[in-house]
């Protein structure tokens, strides 16, 4: 079959979905891939058949621009004649779903979080909802990352004929393997790894740094990623204070993992958190809000710890818990951790998901 893929990045569909690219054309299907070019463009070509460079813009809601996508997709569809279609993040769900449906292809979204447009509700979300509502009863199915926002698309009379709920986009046990527990030398390095923005809770973070500044000197906060608008420069002077150490964007987390005694993780809102599940495959606790999405990760004084999402008390509150255990029960809370992801959150599992569903798609197309 030709299987055409809708994502809005290219490292945001490589990194946690290179395994589902190879084994789709493992098993003899022709994959097609819509992104725009960018990091890991050229990774994700050297996977497929062919890679399309597709004008899309991440954020914000331009008519104009949204109208050009559509029609985008439009023409792609009719070049490439896909016997499905599967996308990933809002607009390549929304305009490509309107799209596919219309043609008659089956069309799988794959909705990995709800995001600031429903968290913050006024028109933006009037409208995606409205969409939504167009496409989720025709859809071949959907697949969701949590319960939480299942509920909450159903609450808003967003009812799939048929959803999947996936382990969020699970973690490869083999790239990312139980390391050592870094030796007792009296320091506590936490790593931050995210986007740099409002909502993955950065302001949160800087607070907790700056309160525990005051009150111990062993405590220090490695951040990497990159910065969304406007926060590079404040990155740089947050990075001059005593116990911050910005690193900029990292190909490859896993040093930091090994070096460091957990992982904090503050976000306002997620569908699975990637992060959580690499830091906690690598035998690392996790801190992280207790936000559907990130308390699915970590079972709660177990193999990791939850605080208040936008709250930098609650999450000072659960640093001093953390530093307040023994080195032992560091160590242990990461290896149960890794022993979770076993058992939950094998990245097979989702490849295994999404080949089941083009199969049935396939016994009726072919």
């Amino acid at each position: 079959m030709n299987i055409l893929i809708l994502a809005h990045d290219a490292e945001g569909l490589y990194r946690p979905r290179h395994e589902l690219l190879k084994a789709l054309r493992q098993v003899g299907h022709r994959v097609i891939v819509s992104i725009p070019r960018g990091t890991y463009y050229d990774k994700v070509s050297a996977l497929v058949d062919e890679v399309v460079d597709t004008p899309i813009e991440r954020r914000g809601m331009n008519p104009v621009k949204d109208l050009q996508l559509i029609m985008f997709y439009r023409r792609l569809m009719k070049k490439t004649k896909p016997d499905c279609v599967l996308s990933y993040a809002i607009k390549p769900n929304l305009y490509g779903g309107i799209v596919a449906i219309k043609n008659h292809i089956p069309y799988m979204p794959n909705i990995t979080g709800l995001g600031t447009a429903f968290d913050k509700g006024g028109l933006i979300r009037t409208y995606i909802v409205h969409l939504y509502k167009m496409i989720s009863a025709k859809a071949h199915c959907a697949f969701l990352q949590n319960v939480a926002n299942m509920e909450a698309l159903e609450q808003l009379g967003i009812h799939w004929g048929k959803v999947i709920l996936l382990p969020g986009s699970g973690v490869n046990l083999n790239d990312y393997r139980a390391f050592d527990y870094p030796s007792d030398d009296g320091k506590f390095r936490f790593v931050l790894i995210s986007r740099i923005m409002r909502d993955k809770g950065i302001h949160e973070l800087i607070d907790a740094a700056r309160l525990l500044g005051k009150r111990v000197t062993n405590v220090e906060f490695h951040i990497l990623g990159y910065c969304e608008n406007g926060y590079a420069k404040k990155m740089g002077e947050w990075a001059k204070e005593h116990n911050i150490f910005y690193h900029g964007p990292q190909d490859d987390v896993r040093p930091f993992l090994k070096m460091c005694s957990g992982l904090i993780h503050p976000s306002y809102h997620e569908g699975m958190s990637n992060v959580c599940l690499e830091a906690a495959a690598s035998a690392r606790p996790i801190l992280a809000s207790d936000i559907p999405g990130c308390r699915e990760t970590f079972d709660e004084g177990i193999t990791g710890i939850g605080f208040a999402p936008r709250d930098a008390n609650s999450l000072v509150e659960a640093i001093e818990r953390f530093m307040s255990l023994s080195y032992e029960e560091r160590k242990k809370m990461g290896l149960r951790g890794r022993n979770k992801m076993e058992r939950e959150f094998d990245r097979q599992i989702i490849v295994n998901a999404y080949l089941s569903e083009i199969q049935r798609i396939a016994k009726k197309v072919l």
